[in-house]
């Protein structure tokens, strides 16, 4: 049993790093076969993981064609959306009350990471700092069932978000809207710092919108 645990959790975690970073691109189909074939085991954790992923949003299971990587819709960008600026803005205000000083120093840390990786034009670094910045969050908030929601949202939308934090003027944007959200942070101010995270997700929302309708959209047949 244990065995057959971490083989369903090595599928899990390939599959599922093939599909956020485009590895398997949208729309594409999967087989238990080729993929137990791929990591060397058999075909029942490579199942488990399939269905793993559905429940994630990450994989659609079509009758009679199979296990297909889920094509995201502006539906879905606006589902996810409306679901961040819930989570995370509560999130926001939860974390204001936090009088943790070593963790608002890291928050700070983390913010200014940020714009250095800008200046440096380190997308990565800028990615990675980003993710502490929110994590450091979550832990002020204490609230680890907002953490996970909150991942699994990312993890939804991780293919478009690659491209999109490409695209600098939004990353300089982005800083700034940071400050914003951390000012209110360590002011204390609850409902600053909600405001400003919707206001955040807001303006995320609108310009990704805006890309994949007359940027990406019109040139691909499969989806994003």
């Amino acid at each position: 049993m244990a065995g057959s645990t971490t083989f369903q959790q090595q599928a899990y975690e390939y599959l599922k790093a093939q599909i956020t970073r485009r590895g398997f691109k949208p729309g594409e189909y999967l087989t238990d076969a080729r993929i137990a074939e791929d990591l060397h085991i058999s075909r029942t954790p490579v199942r488990e993981a399939f269905h793993r992923l559905e429940k994630e949003g990450l994989l659609r299971y079509e009758v009679r064609r199979g296990w297909r990587v889920h094509t995201l819709t502006l539906k879905d960008i606006n589902e996810i959306f409306d679901l961040k600026e819930v989570v995370e803005g509560l999130t926001a205000r939860k974390a204001a009350e936090c009088r943790n000083e070593e963790l608002r120093a890291a928050l700070q840390v983390a913010y200014e990471a940020m714009v250095a990786a800008t200046t440096a034009n380190d997308i990565e670094g800028w990615v990675a700092a980003d993710a502490r910045f929110h994590d450091i969050l979550f832990t002020m908030a204490d609230n680890e069932r907002a953490r996970r929601i909150t991942e699994n949202l990312n993890d939804q939308w991780a293919r478009v978000r690659i491209g999109f934090v490409t695209i600098r003027s939004r990353v300089v944007r982005s800083n700034a809207e940071h400050k914003a959200l951390m000012d209110a942070i360590l002011a204390g101010d609850g409902d600053e710092a909600e405001r400003q995270t919707r206001l955040h997700f807001k303006r995320v929302r609108e310009e990704l919108t805006d890309v994949l309708v007359n940027m990406v959209l019109p040139f691909v047949e499969a989806g994003v």
